[in-house]
């Protein structure tokens, strides 16, 4: 057997391992990339050294002209990660001809067929688990980002066998809680549990289970993180939030073992008295989940630590 048929038997993984650095059959270093054929070819004589492997990243360069690609991106939102394929339900052929009853039986059987195959064990599971994620997370609204995070904890938490024995429901709802905590904008545990329908001790011990397992290292919640979007449901003004923040941010170390709720919502409540914007203290325990009695406790507390007479509540 010659060298030109032992070179051209070698397989794609020997070249993606090691790239030949000259021809073997003349000894020239002069190779170039057929990008038609994707070949890598010697200059001098002719050797096709082997094949590239397939570019993964974008089929076109955002400065070329009539830039279009040929599908949607990969996602880990989707059980098969986008890269699937799924047979039409049309009723004609590719040339636009309408198909005949027979033709039409049998692609229908062939389309059932394919969309039971075309999954595997993990990624079937997977598909009923992805769907409630992205509706807890509407229910949260919570962008694109929030469900990644969920998406990849949950896969992550799936691969561990930690299905067994557990609530589907609970599982989706402590993927969502992590994420929310690693993406420094958490939620707390009873509104995904009220969101979830879930019990809040079951959601904080599936979260912790599952922080352990597939080690998902998340910072603890701060009193500062609460403070924007109760800030922003609540609808008031700038100058109320920055004194939230300032106010938290002088006396941190008063609060270090508050629960952040109730400081976020003792700040914001006091904030609202010091800039005249007067809040009722139903609406802002309402908003944060808390009673008004932890409520008017952080409030006196942040008050007189600011060396503001106390009023009577």
């Amino acid at each position: 057997m010659s060298a030109n048929v032992i070179q051209a038997e070698k397989t794609k993984d020997e070249f993606v391992d090691e790239p030949p650095k000259g021809c073997p059959n003349c000894g020239s270093t002069s190779l170039f990339f057929d990008p038609i054929r994707s070949e890598l070819v010697c200059d001098r004589c002719g050797l096709v050294l082997g094949t590239q492997p397939v570019d993964p990243g974008p089929d076109w360069s955002p400065f070329a002209e009539n830039a279009a690609r040929a599908g949607p991106p990969e996602s880990v939102l989707l059980p098969d990660g986008g890269l699937g394929n799924t047979m039409g339900a049309g009723g004609r052929d590719a040339a636009g001809r309408s198909l005949s009853a027979n033709e039409a039986a049998r692609f229908g059987r062939l389309r059932r067929v394919q969309q039971w195959t075309r999954l595997r064990g993990t990624e079937r599971s997977l598909t009923g688990a992805l769907a409630k994620v992205n509706q807890l997370a509407s229910r949260l609204a919570l962008p694109t980002d929030f469900r990644e995070r969920a998406a990849v904890i949950l896969r992550k938490a799936l691969k561990a066998e930690l299905a067994r024995g557990r609530s589907m429901d609970a599982l989706v709802a402590a993927a969502v809680y992590l994420a929310c905590r690693d993406l420094r904008a958490p939620r707390s545990l009873q509104e995904i549990a009220e969101a979830a329908e879930v019990t809040v001790h079951r959601l904080a011990a599936t979260a912790k289970l599952i922080s352990r397992t597939v080690k998902v290292t998340t910072p603890p919640p701060k009193a500062t993180d609460f403070v924007s979007r109760f800030a922003s449901q609540l609808g008031v003004s700038p100058e109320v939030t920055e004194r939230a923040f300032r106010l938290l941010s002088d006396h941190g170390e008063e609060l270090a073992m508050a629960p952040p709720l109730g400081a976020a919502a003792g700040a914001l409540y006091l904030s609202g008295e010091i800039e005249g914007e007067k809040l009722k203290q139903s609406d802002v325990s309402r908003v944060a989940g808390v009673s008004e009695v932890t409520l008017r406790k952080y409030y006196k507390l942040l008050k007189q630590r600011a060396a503001i007479p106390v009023e009577a509540a």
